[in-house]
């Protein structure tokens, strides 16, 4: 039993110290990048400049990890997933330690190759899915990758609080980035010591985009995967949007936006913890799915319509628990119609989809943003809209093909 637990914690720390390292970015970056007296732009440089370069250094990681996480999720399926998660901890460490040093020294290109290091071997998440797939049965899955996926949101508590609270004290703005840097190490440790695979490894080497691809075109998975895409699409575009969006629409400082990100990541995290395995053991993912999903495009609108910041903060919890729970179902539910043996292949095409989104979403907000600080937002809420449209289409089409038999 206590070797068991010790593995759980390995990968969950494992997964703590990704989002601790992530979430970190939002309250140091967003006022280093869009504050009046940003030390990396001079007068000359506009809103509209700094917007574009917040947004591109937003993608960097997560268009880097879409290229990178189908590599390390089938390499986990050949040659373990151990050795891979430790090459992805000490990848992360040394990314986040190239951005602590391109801040000190306020190069922007150095902060690009810092943040694409660390987007490049961020495959942790996914390998860590992954091998709690291997340790779980049909029926603990869901409520075991809820467990193990909660470590995310409590990354992202620890890493705003982290980097806000330094902030707010004055600390150097490199500083916060180096202690990102440790947490990786500290769970290459762990990893090193606790965990162990249990699973035989695959002979399969194939390419793995083309692996990836083969999976895309079962018609099994067809769905919950392009069902996934849409609905991170919309998610990305207003939880990438929502740090800058309390800057400009309501003058949060650093402090501020950390306890709203902390609040919000409070709220996924107890989801994962509570309520996902809960309803998960109750009733079907196909019966959850429809309402955690639909009810995300009214909360992200009325956002917008909101005129003070306790808008803000209402809707922020009711929002972070139905994204816990769409995001859960869909995993479950993919991983369900996907054999044992290329679990490791799934999360590194998910973790692919989930990256592209990411990466794709800070693109779009910062091209919107200077047009309108609400457009960003309202269109997050058209995106996730579209995803409810096309899941009621698709069970209608399921409902029709079972009656015509």
């Amino acid at each position: 039993m206590m070797k068991s637990r010790l593995v759980y914690l390995a990968l969950f720390s494992t997964i703590f110290a990704d989002a601790a390292g992530i979430g970190i970015v939002y309250p140091t970056l967003t006022p280093l990048l869009l504050g009046d007296a940003s030390p990396l732009f001079d007068a000359s440089q506009g809103p509209a400049f700094r917007s574009a370069v917040y947004g591109l250094l937003l993608a960097i990681y997560p268009l880097m990890m879409c290229l990178g996480s189908p590599w390390l999720g089938a390499l986990s399926d050949r040659k373990g997933r151990k050795p891979v998660l430790l090459l992805c901890l000490l990848g992360n460490a040394g990314g986040m330690a190239l951005t602590a040093f391109g801040v000190w020294q306020g190069s922007l290109v150095l902060i690009c190759c810092g943040r694409a290091l660390a987007g490049i071997t961020a495959a942790s998440l996914p390998v860590a899915q992954a091998a709690i797939i291997d340790l779980s049965t049909t029926d603990s899955k869901a409520a075991n990758l809820a467990l193990v996926t909660a470590a995310n949101g409590i990354g992202f508590v620890a890493g705003p609080l982290l980097g806000g609270i330094m902030h707010q004290q004055g600390a150097a703005l490199w500083l916060p980035y180096l202690w990102a840097a440790l947490l990786p190490l500290a769970s290459a440790v762990l990893v090193l010591l606790c965990y162990t695979d249990t699973r035989a490894l695959s002979t399969d080497n194939t390419h793995p985009w083309r692996n990836l691809w083969q999976m895309l075109c079962r018609p099994e998975l067809r769905h919950p995967l392009l069902l996934l895409a849409i609905f991170l699409l919309g998610y990305y575009m207003y939880f990438n949007y929502m740090a800058a969006f309390a800057l400009l629409h309501y003058s949060f400082d650093a402090w501020q936006e950390a306890q709203l990100l902390a609040y919000y990541s409070t709220c996924f995290a107890l989801a994962m913890l509570f309520i996902v395995p809960w309803a998960t053991r109750r009733f079907a993912l196909e019966r959850i799915l429809p309402i955690s999903l639909s009810i995300q495009p009214p909360l992200v609108a009325a956002v917008a319509l909101g005129d003070a910041p306790a808008v803000l903060w209402l809707l922020t919890g009711p929002l972070a628990i139905a994204v816990a729970t769409t995001y859960v179902c869909l995993l479950s539910i993919a991983s369900n119609r996907t054999l044992t043996e290329r679990q490791g292949q799934l999360m590194g095409l998910i973790s692919s989809i989930n990256a592209l989104a990411w990466g794709v979403a800070p693109l779009i907000t910062a091209a919107l943003q200077p047009l309108s600080t609400l457009l960003p937002i309202m269109v997050a809420a058209l995106v996730l809209l579209a995803g409810v449209a096309c899941m009621l289409l698709a069970r209608q089409r399921q409902l029709q093909a079972g009656g015509a038999k």
